[in-house]
């Protein structure tokens, strides 16, 4: 899990340098016009995947033949999503009120293909318990993606510089995920028999994981179509930033808990110590993970993007609680797709799908901040929902869940409670220029670790020990990295 979440720390860290760059040269206008003319494209994705990732990874048999249908299955399901999203681009331009966001939907339709081809690679990587995407794949997309973009928008491209971009990624990602998987499908081991296998697995991943993309793509209507462009650009930084701080572990962890839930799924008093133990390693980063922009949302975006992000920095402290109960989320989503009880995941993100939608909805009226408090709210009723069926299915008796969540998020909001009325009534680190801001901000983010490890140790003793001995383990061994696809 260390190798997985450090390629992918890599990667985020790369994405920050990136849009460090681009909050300069493209404006949150050109942001928000891709992002709405993008609103297809992760729903789309669903489509052309299918489940097929998860069906293979889960897997235990027929390999060969079962990859050999997914690559076909999923190329043809690609491009003909593909040509869906391209005819229904005008669709897309009335609803926004766009024609430039017709365009640019037009535009990007052709990723649904590029995008679906490395998914058999990528799904035979994981299985492997292969880094290679982590550290690799993703970092050469991002680099990609920054060079285009950056080269494009300097030259006055705006929003077209962004969606060169993502198809440089989009390339890099399909070349290098083939080279490195050294497999070749063999095409006419493929057979119906075999997909109607696949697809009666990966249905319910599927359904339940459209739902989850659509309950995202909510906001992205919502501000696009009441509140303006503009907005939405900012919702979409104000997103990134709501997801970086703990979507290294978070990403590391799902690449590696999966395929180990699925390999323990038959022996329950296992699978039941291994699912308390992911728990405890969420909450103890997810949760602080999202609370920390609480205090700190607002300078962040201002000293590091530039002050006509500030929207965006008011809106990640309202996204706050999406990360935490998000990481919260994905073990107990992780738990049911690795015991087969995928048939809960429908429900869970049918829930958060409901009470989401109905909060974001009832705060439009508020605009960008409204919005995203409303999905922050929906997250948090999901995740206790789904750890409400995690006690009751997987059989964790409450107390341990407790005892798992319990002191993270009572240290975290505790250091939140502290550090939020010292950086808005004392330190105002925004007001002290870029450089000495940045220095301020970095010893008050040292400050509030130093505040959140103090209490976590008190609330918890021995809770951090345990980390880190879990986190040592978790390192893989060289003989280990690279199993055959059988």
């Amino acid at each position: 899990m260390t190798v997985a979440a450090s390629g992918h720390t890599l990667t985020q860290a790369l994405t920050l340098a990136v849009y460090l760059v681009l909050a300069r040269l493209a404006t949150p206008a050109d942001f928000g016009q891709l992002a709405a003319g993008s609103i297809l494209i992760s729903v789309g994705l669903l489509f052309t995947e299918a489940g097929m990732a998860a069906a293979l990874v889960q897997r235990r048999d027929r390999i060969e033949e079962a990859a050999a249908t997914a690559v076909i299955s999923t190329f043809a399901a690609g491009a003909l999503f593909a040509l869906l999203a391209f005819a229904a681009s005008p669709l897309i331009g009335q609803f926004f009120d766009s024609g430039k966001v017709a365009a640019v939907a037009a535009a990007v339709s052709g990723l649904l293909l590029l995008r679906t081809i490395p998914v058999v690679p990528n799904a035979l990587l994981q299985r492997r318990f292969s880094f290679i995407r982590r550290m690799i794949v993703e970092p050469a997309g991002v680099v990609a993606l920054g060079i285009t973009a950056i080269i494009a928008t300097a030259n006055g491209l705006g929003v077209w510089g962004l969606v060169l971009g993502h198809y440089a990624a989009a390339v890099t990602d399909v070349v290098l995920s083939w080279s490195l998987v050294r497999w070749r499908p063999q095409l006419g081991l493929a057979s119906l028999e075999m997909w109607r296998q696949l697809i009666r697995y990966g249905r319910y991943v599927f359904i339940s994981t459209a739902v989850d993309r659509v309950n995202l793509q909510i906001p992205v209507a919502l501000i696009g179509r009441f509140v303006g462009s503009g907005p939405l650009g900012q919702y979409r930084y104000a997103s990134r930033m709501a997801s970086a701080p703990f979507e290294a572990m978070l990403a590391g962890a799902s690449y590696v808990i999966f395929p180990a839930f699925a390999r323990i799924a038959d022996d329950a008093d296992r699978f039941r110590a291994a699912f308390v133990r992911a728990l405890g390693w969420m909450a103890t980063i997810g949760i602080p993970s999202g609370l920390i922009l609480l205090p700190f949302g607002r300078p962040l975006a201002e000293l590091v993007f530039g002050s006509v992000w500030i929207p965006a920095g008011e809106a990640a402290m309202a996204l706050c609680l999406f990360p935490a109960a998000g990481a919260l989320f994905s073990v107990v989503a992780e738990a049911f797709t690795a015991n087969g009880r995928t048939e809960l995941l429908l429900r869970m993100v049918f829930v958060q799908l409901l009470l989401g939608g109905i909060a974001m909805v009832a705060f439009v009226p508020l605009g960008l901040i409204g919005v995203s408090a409303g999905l922050s709210l929906g997250s948090v009723g999901a995740a206790v929902y789904a750890l409400y069926l995690a006690h009751v299915v997987v059989g964790v008796p409450a107390r341990s869940i407790a005892h798992q969540i319990g002191p993270p998020l009572v240290a975290a909001a505790a250091m939140a409670g502290v550090m939020l009325p010292l950086e808005a009534w004392v330190v105002r680190a925004a007001e002290h220029g870029t450089v000495p801001g940045l220095l301020l901000l970095t010893a008050e983010l040292a400050t509030a670790a130093f505040v959140y490890v103090l209490l976590l140790h008190v609330l918890a003793p021995g809770r951090l020990r345990e980390f880190a001995r879990d986190m040592r383990m978790a390192i893989p061994s060289r003989t280990g990295d690279r199993p055959t696809t059988a």
